[in-house]
């Protein structure tokens, strides 16, 4: 299992960077270094579902939060998200998510809209054990990561992932200071909770050949809009719900999706210390003048 994990890691890596390309099983059996025949194999025993339905259930979960954000056409969403064309995104979307993208659209902003009250009621709640920063657009560098990845519910990410990632740094005389992100690359409102992928990571000087199951990423950078929020990682939830509209509503962008980054503000992470700092970043464009005037108006 962890051979065939170790040897997996790189291409789940460049399958989440390039969704809008060649994901074939041929072109990913070649860059794993694997025949077709065993990297399919090898994917299913791993991952639980295979290379196609992996591939088409990220485009489409990628494409049902780009429904949910941006008031583009839906062929511009289906080929940002890697579908050739709008009727093969309507079709596998429809797989996945059971509507049509233009019914699914309609439907997850009502959704939204009738949770909303109840959301702002509970982070009004919740905000009197965190507190969080004005939210402002800042330019990422680009980083070297190595990490190590949790498939599964956010709020069961085990303290011991960072535990272990600090001990294969010193094995790998990482120098210091750490400098210790979280990565979430789906949305729980588009993502099952079984399939959510977080990634604890740290950054390194240099990229890596994976070692075992830490794997090596590089975080593009681009702008993005950053909030700190002081309190224990269990308001995190609340935090975001407060967050996005902010981040929605920031003249002159436009909120890209995903992944939302989290760096934090101390030399290692313990999940239960009741307060943490930790700088939320989520990837913003700035927006075209059509959409700016749009916002405005709001």
């Amino acid at each position: 299992m962890n051979e065939d994990w170790q040897k997996l890691l790189p291409v789940l890596v460049y399958i989440q960077a390039n969704l809008d390309g060649d994901l074939s099983l041929a072109a990913l059996s070649q860059k794993a270094k694997l025949s077709p025949s065993h990297f399919h194999r090898s994917f299913k025993a791993v991952l639980g579902e295979t290379l196609n339905h992996y591939v088409t259930r990220l485009r489409a979960e990628r494409g049902a939060f780009r429904l949910l954000l941006h008031e583009a056409r839906l062929l511009d969403i289906a080929l940002d998200c890697g579908f050739q064309n709008h009727e093969t995104f309507i079709r596998a979307f429809r797989r996945v998510f059971g509507k049509t993208p233009s019914e699914y659209r309609q439907w997850i902003r009502q959704q939204v809209s009738e949770c909303n009250h109840q959301t702002r009621a509970a982070s009004l709640q919740a905000t009197s054990a965190f507190e969080l920063s004005a939210t402002k657009v800042v330019r990422l560098r680009s980083m070297h990561l190595a990490f190590l990845r949790h498939i599964g519910p956010y709020e069961a990410v085990p303290n011991t992932l960072f535990d272990d990632l600090e001990q294969w740094a010193v094995r790998q005389r990482v120098a210091g200071p750490r400098v210790w992100l979280g990565i979430g690359h789906d949305a729980p409102i588009a993502t099952q909770a079984e399939h959510l992928r977080f990634d604890a990571a740290l950054v390194v000087p240099d990229p890596f050949e994976p070692d075992g199951e830490v794997g090596y990423q590089q975080l593009a950078g681009g702008e993005f809009a950053v909030t700190t929020h002081a309190g224990s990682f269990e308001t995190l939830p609340a935090a975001y719900a407060a967050i996005f509209p902010r981040v929605i509503a920031l003249p002159g962008y436009q909120m890209i999706g995903l992944p939302a980054v989290e760096i934090y503000h101390s030399a290692s992470v313990n999940t239960e210390l009741r307060i943490n700092r930790t700088d939320i970043y989520l990837p913003v464009a700035r927006c075209s003048t059509e959409v700016g005037v749009k916002k405005q108006m709001q």
